[in-house]
């Protein structure tokens, strides 16, 4: 019988706020040269687990066993020397640095590096494993695909067997992701594990070889997904009760009589490390939801940042709700009517509590007179907006908790649910749908459908790498490419159409 290379038993984790643990004897085994995916809704425990599995967090009770020998680890690089990597969402990188010399950070064997040896152990890796990164480039200049190769690449540099990817299909564009599991092929080819943390059944099912299901902190399937139909693992994932389902949507037609909410008059944008945007034009009626779609490096981030005034505006106009917004900053997109939530992990506050990620609008809306002027706020008010919020996302919790005590698709749903309460003309989403499982994604489409029927008619905006998502969700789409929008599609448009669009 094969050993495990990694083995984590009868693993229990609690965190203070919490009202039950987020891990409750759950269990999992890997072996080398397999892809193990493993599955569960939001605030299942999956990312808890792995992050103990990395090193990142210790277990309350139970063990972790390598090739059959029981181990303790400290933190990530106890880890990592015994061989396990782990290759988050949005991989970190030492701003300033070119990529080769952040993937050799910390592997000095002296006080003096090579440097030109380490530079061309940098560019033999990735020619051997097909990354084709430009090893000179500045990091800040580098798409999320490139920096999670670039992790995998310095995971490899120092020697690590078993590679954990938390969702790292999130952000990615359809050409991206299959260029992704192509490398998860080669590295499985080459002995490697890898351990699959993901929400997207579908794509998680036809790569992994083997699937792991938590429910509630614990063990409930594991095996060949060949051998479980779509039903069982549904039941195992969401429980008994799984049969929610995207409701059979009537499209509306973007009607020129609806007053345009925000326009954008041959914007573009030249800002250092963005790609540049090119004379964007492009309206957002009210009451519909308009999706840009595009890979990560098509300019998708710049035209988010430049609408809501994070970035300079070279030329061209943007208009909100009738006010000119051209280099006014993200408070003036907010006082001008504009709600907007980025998929950068800005929108909480790790540290604080998660009561006052939620209350970081509510100032504007707490009562006037004296008090108000002063800067007080109701305390009464307040908390009852906080359960209103947390109610309306489905979450349980002591909102006095840390905000990272949340799992990323409690926390999304969280922010999620305090834009979406704003009273606004414009809700801006970046990647509304990361990091939630299906029958959250389900609920946001219902939820976002609603929104826009308000009797102030509210639009929403859309950015997104997710096709699939924004086939749920948008009445047109628009397909940025190379900084330019070179397709206006409606959502029934053929899907080979739009992928062409994206990548030609």
């Amino acid at each position: 019988m094969t050993v495990p290379l990694l083995a984590l038993q009868s693993i229990d984790k609690y965190f203070a706020g919490k009202t039950k643990k987020a891990l409750a004897g759950a269990d999992f085994q890997a072996q080398k040269g397999e892809i193990h995916a493993l599955l569960g809704e939001n605030g299942a425990g999956k990312s808890t687990l792995m992050h103990i599995a990395a090193g990142y967090l210790k277990p309350d009770a139970g063990r972790l066993v390598i090739n059959g020998v029981p181990v303790s680890f400290s933190s990530p690089s106890d880890a990592l020397k015994a061989g396990i990597g782990m290759v988050t969402q949005y991989p970190q990188a030492t701003a300033g640095f070119m990529l080769w010399e952040d993937c050799t950070l910390g592997t000095e064997q002296s006080l003096l590096l090579d440097r030109k040896k380490a530079r061309r152990l940098v560019q033999e890796y990735s020619c051997r494993f097909a990354f084709d990164l430009p090893v000179d480039a500045f990091t800040d200049t580098l798409s999320i695909s490139q920096r999670q190769k670039a992790a995998v690449l310095a995971l490899l540099l120092r020697k690590a067997e078993y590679f954990i990817f938390d969702e790292p299909t999130a952000v990615l564009a359809p050409v991206e992701t299959q260029r992704l599991f192509s490398l998860f092929q080669t590295l499985k080819t080459a002995g490697a594990g890898i351990i699959l943390i993901s929400h997207k059944l579908d794509e998680t099912l036809a790569l992994a070889d083997r699937v792991t299901v938590l429910r509630q902190g614990k063990t409930v399937l594991t095996g060949n997904p060949r051998s479980f139909d779509r039903a069982m693992l549904n039941a195992c994932l969401f429980g008994e009760d799984a049969s929610l389902q995207f409701a059979e949507r009537t499209r509306k037609s973007v009607s020129t009589a609806a007053p345009a909410v925000l326009r954008v008059n041959k914007l573009s944008v030249e800002a250092f490390g963005a790609p540049f945007l090119r004379t964007i034009s492009c309206e957002v009626r009210a009451g519909t939801i308009v999706a840009v779609l595009g890979v990560r490096d098509s300019g998708l981030r710049t035209f988010e940042y430049a609408l809501t005034g994070q970035l300079p505006i070279k030329e061209g106009s943007v208009v909100l709700a009738g006010t000119p917004l051209t280099g006014s900053g993200i408070r003036a997109f907010r006082r001008s009517g504009g709600a907007y939530l980025s998929s950068d992990g800005s929108a909480a506050a790790p540290a604080l509590p998660l009561r006052d990620t939620l209350l970081i609008h509510l100032h504007r809306h707490v009562r006037g007179g004296l008090l108000g002027r002063l800067g007080i706020m109701d305390r009464a008010w307040m908390d009852k907006e906080i359960k209103a919020l947390m109610e309306e996302a489905g979450v349980v919790c002591n909102p006095r908790a840390r905000t990272d005590s949340c799992s990323g698709g409690m926390l999304q749903r969280l922010v999620l649910a305090r834009e979406l309460a704003e009273k606004s003309c414009l809700l801006v989403l970046s990647e509304p749908g990361k990091g939630l499982d299906r029958p959250s994604r389900e609920r946001l489409c219902l939820r976002l459908r609603a929104y826009g029927e308000q009797e102030h008619k509210p639009a929403v905006l859309i950015f997104s790498t997710d096709l699939d998502e924004l086939a749920q969700l948008a009445d047109e789409i628009l397909v940025l490419h190379n900084g330019s929008i070179t397709e206006r599609l409606k959502t029934g448009a053929d899907r080979e159409r739009i992928i062409a669009a994206m990548t030609a």
